[in-house]
This record gives structure tokens, C-alpha cells and sequence, in this order.
């Protein structure tokens, strides 16, 4: 059996909304990632594409063999088990097939998300300059 992953944020983290030099702050109706440096410098990342830019590259900046990291082989996944229970919907009882299909849709979002987030290809597509 493998280690549980534990969650990213402590209860008490989640109610200051902050982890470290990381937290959340909401001005008015809008959120915004702050980011403390080492020398007291902030930056602040807000807007929806913005922050969802900064999820993908810190999934990238994870070691290759962390089990937290999301990877072409979770999207793999997640797509199979989406064309399975779409499979299903199509070829199996037709009473259930609308609950199936609408099952079917909530995995596609996921592997929309996760291809969203992942690097081009297989990851391996992409070279960091020197």
C-alpha cells in the first residue's frame, strides 16, 4: 500500500489562507495568489488564466517522481475511465445511459483540466533553455 498523500494545507492554513509565502488575499470581489520573496518583495498573481498559468507551471516545477505531481499517465487514466463509462452509457442498460452519459461529461471535464494544465505531448516536448 502507498503512503497517503496529505493535504497540501493544514486546517488552520486553509482558514488563514495562507501556507508559508504563499497566500490568498481578495480585494474588493477579486482574489489574488502573494507570493512573498526572501527579501520581503510581494508579487501578486489574479485573474482566472493567470492563476490557472501558475497551477500548471508549479505542477511542472514538481520532482518528475512526485505522486502529487499530475502527469500524462492521470490523464490516461481519467480518459479511459470516461470512454469506459461512455461505453457503457452506449452498450448497456438503457435506463441507466443518461446517468452514465451525464457521468461520462463530469470525467471529460476532468481530462479537459488536466490536458489544460499538463505540457504539450507527452511532456518530454518541451526544452527549458540553458
Amino acid at each position: 500500500m502507498t503512503d497517503v498523500i496529505r493535504p497540501a494545507l493544514a486546517p488552520e492554513e486553509w482558514k488563514q489562507r495562507r501556507s508559508g509565502p504563499i497566500s490568498l488575499d481578495v480585494v474588493g470581489s477579486l482574489d489574488y495568489v502573494v507570493i512573498e520573496g526572501p527579501n520581503g518583495e510581494s508579487v501578486t498573481v489574479n485573474g482566472a488564466d493567470e492563476i490557472f498559468a501558475l497551477i500548471s507551471l508549479a505542477n511542472d516545477a514538481l520532482p518528475e517522481h512526485d505522486r502529487r505531481k499530475i502527469s500524462h499517465g492521470w490523464l490516461a487514466r481519467v480518459e479511459a475511465i470516461r470512454d469506459m463509462i461512455r461505453d457503457m452509457a452506449d452498450n448497456g442498460d438503457p435506463k441507466l445511459a443518461p446517468y452514465r452519459r451525464e457521468l461520462a461529461e463530469g470525467w471529460d471535464q476532468m481530462a479537459q483540466v488536466l490536458a489544460a494544465i499538463l505540457p504539450p505531448g507527452d511532456g518530454r516536448d518541451y526544452q527549458l533553455d540553458d
